[in-house]
């Protein structure tokens, strides 16, 4: 799970850059002509912010192109372009924050044409230890080994550095990225991957166990058409290492701010709300590098972006109309627009804030996410902060991560706001439409779906209570109907596991989950509905996760769970193409 953000990132770099010789293709189509004549490709990798990761590493493998956007992987497909690493690498993918970037796939050689899917293939958590993941170092006080191929690193609910898995659903199919990019005869194209790590590794809960799970959703640059916005926060204002707490309770800090995070967001395609193209963390000395970022449009017309500032414990910045700027030379920019001089850092309020959390789970599929956002009046809602769903309960699933609280946090206030000149910001308190405190919530699915209908989200009285909320159910696109996969588990035997989830997945993510009863000698059913179905790319897989975590590893302060954990892939694919059900995915399991 961990190592999920790592992964993608270093897939679709990969994957744009390594085309080869192998593959899978759409069912029933004829295999393409491959063009003998090859352009150059460069793809490297850049990530967006974390607040609740360290690191996040990845063991990426193998990369494959096609030209259809629909095709379905097969290894013996030749119309999929295949590159196969002559030895796997391992990535830190929360390393590649403010602009930098990695160089994964140099002076790639691709066949000509128009590409439409990448696929990225890396090894599994559950896999043997790769000796790129043996050579990576973590970050304990002693540095060890990786203990997994893809893995996570993060501060649990005691405060202490911990490290986890990082589950990749069902790998073998791949993490799909969906773009349009042309490689011409003795062109060259480079090309940047962006993963966001806080949207991209989910955490859930395993009964008592924090885990990791990776939900791809990567978007990719052209740097020949890329910028950077450049600016700085009062630095007197962050929480410094020094000020957390190191015994329990493990609560924050109070008078500073921590977790900052910067958007630079542009009006969604659908017209109807501002969303995040890239994101940053703020650096300890209170500077950002927002990069690479579209400069220009397909019109040719130069874009501007509106720049949002959050953070726990902090009021939210926004500076609206900025047009970033800039030219790349290899991975390196120069003349970025900077928001202000560095000797005018950007202010910090420090504010109240509150927790948020589902009243019910998400639905009809428990894997999706929410929005939280404030709109200036005139204006289309701006998004504040934005959150997966815990793939297994449907609500949020950061009980284990720091800030040390399942809920979501949200800042109890309204807006500080500044139009964009480059003589200076002049910024002043403005109260969203929502009211200050308050919020549109809108939700929606993994695949298939369209945002439901904003909630308002109001803050609670006291405000030092959860504001719980139901979100507005999701839609299906246009076109797309509901699909539902149905089985039977037959258990044998007592084994050692005590729970067990059956999991729908597509392109190496969770789609849903259902629990089931490990209870010997019995034959649950399970039924999943709600999955996109009638369209070309809906095509699933599905497994059992077994675990048991009633133990503990001995010697540990505080007391850590020791988990015991099987994946048992449930054979044959989840065909919704042409039909709305799928019946028979049976499997026996043998405790």
């Amino acid at each position: 799970m961990q190592q999920k953000k790592l992964i993608l990132a270093l897939i679709a770099a990969g994957l744009m850059g390594l085309l080869g010789a192998c593959g899978g293709g759409a069912a029933g189509n004829a295999t393409p002509a491959i063009s003998t004549t090859t352009g150059t490709v460069n793809m490297s990798m850049t990530d967006g912010p974390s607040d609740s990761f360290n690191h996040v590493w990845v063991t990426v493998t193998q990369i494959s192109f096609h030209t259809d956007a629909n095709a379905i992987w097969s290894p013996s497909d030749a119309s999929w372009q295949t590159t196969i690493l002559p030895a796997p690498i391992t990535i830190d993918l929360a390393a590649l924050n403010n602009g930098a970037m990695n160089t994964v796939f140099a002076n790639m050689n691709l066949p000509v044409g128009s590409y439409r899917q990448v696929r990225f293939f890396f090894a599994s958590d559950s896999d043997p230890l790769d000796s790129s993941a043996q050579a990576t170092r973590d970050n304990e006080a002693t540095p060890a080994p990786l203990q997994w191929n893809d893995q996570v690193e993060y501060i649990n609910a005691s405060g202490a550095l911990t490290e986890a898995p990082l589950e990749i659903a069902y790998p073998v199919q791949g993490i799909q990225l969906l773009g349009a990019f042309s490689v011409t005869a003795g062109g060259t194209l480079n090309l940047v991957t962006d993963f966001d790590l806080d949207k991209i590794v989910v955490p859930y809960r395993s009964g008592t166990m924090q885990a990791f799970t990776l939900k791809p959703n990567l978007n990719y640059f052209d740097l020949s058409n890329a910028g950077g916005i450049t600016g700085n926060v009062d630095a007197t204002k962050l929480c410094t290492a020094s000020s957390w707490p190191t015994s329990a309770p493990f609560t924050p800090p109070a008078g500073c701010a921590f977790n900052l995070v910067v958007h630079a967001e542009a009006v969604s395609s659908d017209g109807l709300r501002y969303e995040a193209v890239r994101s940053t963390t703020v650096k300890p000395d209170g500077t950002f590098t927002l990069a690479p970022l579209p400069i220009r449009d397909s019109s040719g017309n130069p874009v501007s972006y509106d720049i949002i500032i959050r953070g726990r414990q902090m009021q939210t910045l926004e500076v609206t109309g900025v047009t970033p700027a800039g030219t790349y030379t290899g991975s390196n920019l120069a003349g970025a627009t900077a928001l202000q001089a560095s000797g005018s850092p950007l202010p910090i309020g420090i504010v109240a804030e509150y927790g948020s959390q589902l009243a019910t789970p998400l639905a009809p599929l428990t894997s999706g996410n929410v929005v939280f956002q404030q709109t200036l009046t005139g204006g289309l809602p701006h998004e504040i902060r934005w959150s997966d769903t815990d793939p297994l309960s449907g609500k949020f699933g950061r009980q284990g991560l720091a800030p040390w609280n399942q809920n979501f946090w949200l800042a109890n206030t309204g807006l500080n706001v500044a139009p964009y000149t480059a003589g200076g910001l002049a910024f002043s308190l403005a109260t969203p439409t929502e009211g200050n405190g308050n919020y549109s919530v809108i939700a929606n699915e993994t695949a298939y779906y369209n945002f439901g209908t904003a909630v308002s989200l109001l803050t609670p009285l006291p405000a030092t209570n959860a504001a719980t909320f139901t979100p507005g159910a999701p839609t299906l696109q246009a076109g797309v109907q509901s699909g539902t996969v149905v089985g039977t588990i037959a258990i044998g035997g007592t084994g050692i596991y005590t729970e067990g989830e059956v999991v729908v997945a597509r392109f190496a993510h969770i789609i849903s989950a259902q629990s089931f009863n490990l209870t010997a000698n019995t034959a649950p059913t399970y039924s999943i509905t709600g999955l996109g179905a009638k369209v070309p790319g809906a095509y699933y897989y599905a497994y059992l996760r077994l675990d048991n975590c009633t133990g503990t590893i001995p010697g540990t302060t505080p007391t850590n769970t020791k988990c015991s954990h099987m994946i048992i892939p449930i054979s044959g694919a989840i065909d919704l193409r042409t039909a709305t059900s799928a019946a028979g995915m049976n499997v026996s399991v043998a405790l």
